[in-house]
């Protein structure tokens, strides 16, 4: 009766306790919605990505015309003046025209000055530099889309990796408190036992220190569940402290599928392998935007005006005080200390660069999808095996509870069957939690976290 009885406080009670301090109990789906609203790195990169779309909109100015209408006016003022000037003073016989150096006075004036037009100035050619550069935006574009698609695999896994996690913390919370049960219901067997002279008071003593070490793990996995909570909030982007009740009915499916399957998955589905060859792309649009500079620009300019010195006259008979000019213009920089050609070679660096990181990162990522594979068939097999373990591990405590009823064997004997059992427990639940958290880390790196998770 007293098993049962602190079982029921372990387990039930911290439960209900907890039950009444969370609002709602939330699975593995509903953590991830939530991740995905709030998460701050993600919200960032969302933004970045309408950054990028909105460059691919501002590349088009480079080939569409530019319009300017500008509107001035302003008083001229002379002061009165003198200077030298030919003055014509009569003609000689020849009948020409004699001029003589004389100081001319002007008198103060001035003059209002109104004036109205409008420009065009068209891009017709330079270099390619436009094409370029809207195809250059348009693939940084796409890249931040995958960056945001990877962000957000990311968030996935975290997310996932902290509630299987909290799973796992919790059901050793369990298996701890079980063990702490099992104790104490050896602490009242031996109790009676010595009070009736089966056993000596060494036995009652050395069952007390092994209930006080069960419960001393028992606590101390109390703070591990706690800290696995905390994590799973920040991960959901809110409070650490908030209470949270998690759905602990686990159904994950798990599909059976091949190394080779997996990797061919993954050049297809990684958003950062996809985003690594869109950068190498962008690399090489750099380097022909550089040599643009090589090619002469050519542009159109055209502009219509009015001016005069009455206002009115501006807006007013349109059919007079107007003018207008239209005109090309060829502009080609032939020499400028090879600023160019350094910036073309510095271009086809970074080129370079961004092969050898496309190329480091596919080996990377072959690797850790081998890796992920292994462990997880490994697991899988370990699983099998600990089952095994821990049918046996019962068989043994209860073997050995049994003899130490009777009277043939030792509280050694029963303490380490019993030690075993608890440690056969906790290795076949790590190694189930374990192998989903493997499991889903292994989708991720092929780029179909999503799917594992069934969202």
């Amino acid at each position: 009766m007293r098993f049962y009885v602190f079982l029921l406080v372990l387990i039930i009670v911290p439960v209900f306790a907890k039950a009444q301090t969370a609002d709602v109990t939330l699975n593995l789906q509903d953590c991830i919605k939530m991740a995905l609203t709030n998460n701050t790195d993600l919200n960032i990169s969302r933004n970045m990505t309408r950054s990028a779309e909105l460059n691919v909109k501002g590349s088009y100015s480079n080939i569409l015309p530019s319009l300017t209408a500008d509107v001035s006016g302003g008083k001229l003022q002379w002061g009165k003046s003198t200077y030298l000037s030919d003055v014509p003073v009569g003609v000689d016989s020849a009948n020409q025209v004699i001029y003589e150096q004389r100081v001319v006075t002007s008198e103060a004036r001035s003059r209002n000055s109104y004036s109205a037009g409008v420009t065009v100035n068209q891009n017709i050619l330079d270099g390619g530099y436009w094409w370029n550069n809207i195809r250059l935006n348009k693939i940084q574009n796409e890249a931040k889309k995958q960056d945001l698609h990877y962000s957000e695999n990311q968030v996935i896994k975290i997310v996932s990796q902290y509630f299987y996690d909290l799973l796992k913390n919790k059901k050793l919370l369990e298996v701890y408190s079980l063990a702490a049960a099992r104790s104490q219901d050896q602490v009242d067997r031996t109790q009676s036992m010595y009070e009736i002279g089966s056993v000596a008071l060494v036995d009652v003593y050395r069952a007390q220190v092994n209930l006080g070490q069960d419960q001393i793990r028992y606590y101390m996995q109390k703070n591990t569940v706690d800290q696995s909570a905390q994590l799973l909030n920040l991960a959901m982007g809110q409070d650490p402290l908030t209470p949270i009740d998690i759905d602990t009915t686990v159904t994950f499916n798990q599909e059976s599928v091949t190394l080779e399957d997996l990797l061919d998955e993954s050049v297809k589905n990684q958003p950062a392998l996809r985003s690594q060859e869109l950068q190498v792309k962008s690399r090489e649009l750099g380097v022909a935007l550089a040599k643009s500079a090589y090619w002469p620009s050519l542009g159109a300019r055209f502009r219509y005006s009015r001016d005069n010195e009455e206002f009115e006259k501006i807006y007013k008979d349109l059919n007079l005080n107007w003018s207008y000019s239209l005109g090309i213009g060829l502009n080609w920089n032939l020499f400028n200390g090879f600023a160019d050609h350094v910036n073309v070679q510095k271009t086809k660096i970074d080129l370079k660069n961004s092969r050898l990181n496309l190329a480091d990162y596919k080996r990377t990522l072959r690797s850790d999808i081998h890796n992920l594979y292994n462990s997880y068939n490994a697991l899988l097999e370990i699983i099998k095996i600990d089952q095994k373990n821990l049918e046996a591990a019962r068989e043994e405590f209860r073997l050995a509870n049994e003899r130490y009823r009777l009277g043939s064997g030792t509280s050694l004997e029963l303490r380490e069957a019993q030690v075993n059992l608890t440690e056969a427990e906790q290795v076949l639940v790590a190694a189930q939690y374990n192998a989903i958290i493997t499991y889903i880390e292994l989708y991720e790196a092929i780029g179909k976290v999503k799917q594992a998770v069934n969202i």
